[in-house]
């Protein structure tokens, strides 16, 4: 196998340098506005079909597709800077990360409407033959690919350090204020920058195509989390790094699928972001910036008041009616179906807020956590025989176990980086569940899990509403009394001034790993009873686009609160449904649901308002 090693590298170094390509896309936006742009993918993707649509449809010479093409990217990272960043400018950090997302997802789908679902070839006139050279194999399409990373990275390195354009885009990212209080356009050099970005993602995603001879209008997802793993790797900060991160992530998951399995090569991106970080907590060649890394990215919007148990309100009284009589008056099986989903997710986001809206942690993992009460649940039942009950104490036992020990290493980690660090540890739990057949029977799941019973009964029907509606209310009424707590008092001071609450006396370690622990056993209890209530799961159910679909719901309700979260949860669960009349264009319009939402009020639909607190209103 050892002799396999030269042509190793070189397929690695070929499917390295679109990530390294794609990852200094994500490296320059990060390193002048300090933001995750995950509207990435949306270029890679607009690229390759621009391309695509040139060169079969127009039927173009491929170095005029390739420049067009690369020209519509640069496009598509104007509406990005245009619509979903300028903006929020100023709003808190998570805000630009749900409003790329958004027009991510809303783009995506588009291009779906457009193209049709299904994975497309992309025939260019280069030949894929390959050709013998020093011992390797290697296409024109691998030579042409590694050349162009290079011109681009090169004309790049120029562009940024040997023009005033490019010093004045370099000091931008050093304090953008300051420049515009000196006469710089700030706004253009933002909109460029976006835009050069948006064109090396578009090159990557025109290159992969050729590489792998088609494409589809998911690819950008895919691509868009690589390129994120190879920027952390080097270090977010630091284009070299992302270089280098993508190189060594191309020649790593080349290694992994000769040597190991190609099953698990996505799996090998994201543990070894998950193993830097841990050992280089801002990536291989980053250094740390007090102004970036430790900057808190949640704390601009202040937190609204902690809602009260009080029995004597009669709105209270209201909302429980409401809930407790809905299934009566709506006898549709399947709507009620969809209540319980939407209480579902209601309460997933309920539990995620514990640690984004109080703790101010920013979490791309959760649906590992729903997924591992799922996995739990399922397995103690049709493999050991538990009874219901049995299954669902332990599925949220081990779950909240799992949460605390998930916390630990993210301590570690700053800013974006616990983003990335629990972006790379979900991910990797999801490819674990879909990789470990004789355990978790990977992409075939888990069959025939028996509905649950409770006291010799069997939940069925409107059971599984007042069910989940149990839950929730339990979970509710934990959160509030651990919110209003001394403990919670003490997570907010940490969430608005991490070293301030240390400086007197608070244990941000403890603080952590509860949240966690807290916020992954209430997911458990949710995995728990999805498990049982579709008698069927499988790894899709809980793949890293459902945490960060999670994390959406909580902000689009509003961080920090309570009924917010609950109500975001359940609006976003419930859209694709109610837009299920238009099924062709319901996923465009979940994403623009996103980001209009977030656009036109960034507090979250029930997140604090100063203009309407009342007088005493905080406790």
């Amino acid at each position: 196998m050892i002799d396999l090693l030269p042509q190793v590298i070189v397929t690695g170094l070929a499917v390295g340098g679109t990530y390294a390509l794609a990852a200094v896309g994500v490296s320059l936006v990060f390193g002048v506005l300090n933001i995750v742009n995950f509207g990435h993918g949306a270029a890679l993707t607009a690229g390759a079909f621009f391309a695509l649509v040139l060169l079969k449809t127009l039927g173009l010479n491929i170095v005029t597709a390739f420049a067009l093409a690369t020209g519509g990217a640069y496009l598509v990272g104007w509406l990005i800077e245009r619509v979903t960043v300028r903006p929020l400018r100023d709003a808190p950090l998570l805000m630009p990360l749900i409003t790329t997302l958004g027009f991510g997802i809303f783009l995506e789908n588009v291009v779906q409407l457009v193209f049709g679902p299904e994975t497309q070839p992309f025939k260019t006139p280069v030949s894929h033959e390959p050709y013998s050279f020093g011992g390797t194999t290697v296409t024109v399409w691998e030579l042409i690919t590694m050349a162009v990373t290079v011109v681009s990275i090169g004309l790049l390195h120029l562009f940024l350090n040997r023009t005033h354009f490019g010093t004045a885009v370099r000091a931008v990212s050093e304090d953008r204020r300051t420049d515009a209080l000196m006469g710089l356009n700030v706004d253009r050099l933002i909109l460029v920058t976006f835009c050069v970005s948006s064109a090396l993602g578009g090159i990557a995603g025109i290159l992969s195509a050729a590489l792998y001879n088609a494409v589809n209008p998911t690819m950008g997802s895919a691509a868009m989390l690589k390129a994120f793993a190879a920027s952390v790797l080097g270090g977010m900060e630091v284009m070299s790094g992302a270089i280098v991160g993508g190189l060594l992530l191309g020649i790593a998951e080349s290694m992994g699928s000769v040597y190991i399995s190609s099953a698990w090569r996505d799996a090998i991106a994201l543990l070894a972001l998950v193993v830097v970080l841990l050992f280089w907590p801002t990536g291989l060649m980053g250094h740390r910036r007090l102004e970036k890394m430790e900057r808190a990215s949640l704390n601009v919007l202040p937190l609204p008041p902690v809602p009260s148990l009080e029995f004597r309100r009669p709105a209270l009284w209201l909302v429980i009616g409401v809930l407790l009589l809905l299934p009566l008056a709506v006898t549709d099986t399947y709507a009620r179906r969809i209540m319980t989903v939407m209480l579902v997710y209601g309460t997933l986001a309920l539990s995620l807020n514990i640690v984004a809206g109080f703790a101010g942690i920013i979490s791309l993992a959760h649906a590992a956590f729903y997924g591992f009460g799922a996995y739990a649940s399922a397995l103690l039942s049709t493999q050991a025989g538990w009874p219901f009950p049995a299954c669902f104490a332990a599925a949220i036992v081990l779950t909240g176990l799992f949460g605390m020990a998930f916390a630990a290493p993210v301590m570690r980690l700053r800013g974006h980086y616990v983003a990335m660090g629990t972006l790379g540890l979900g991910g990797t739990i999801s490819v674990v569940m879909l990789n470990w057949v004789d355990f978790t029977r990977g992409p075939m799941g888990i069959r025939s899990i028996p509905q649950p019973s409770l006291f010799g009964v069997e939940v069925d029907g409107v059971g599984y509403y007042y069910f989940i509606l149990a839950i929730l209310a339990v979970s509710t009424v934990l959160v509030v009394h651990m919110v209003d707590s001394a403990f919670g008092r003490a997570m907010r001071a940490m969430r608005d001034d991490e070293l301030g609450a240390s400086s007197v006396g608070v244990d941000a370690r403890v603080l952590k790993m509860v949240s966690f622990g807290v916020a992954a056993a209430i997911a458990g209890a949710c995995g728990s009873f999805w498990a049982h209530f579709v008698t069927f799961i499988s790894p899709d159910s809980f793949n890293i686009m459902e945490s960060i679909a999670i994390l959406a719901m909580v902000v689009l309700g509003g961080l920090g609160s309570i009924p917010g979260a609950i109500l975001g949860g359940a609006l976003l669960a419930g859209l694709p449904e109610l837009l299920r009349f238009a099924s062709d264009y319901r996923q465009a319009v979940y994403g623009l649901t996103m980001l209009l939402v977030v656009l036109f009020r960034p507090q979250g639909l029930l997140g604090f308002s100063a203009a309407r607190q009342a007088p005493g209103a905080s406790r």
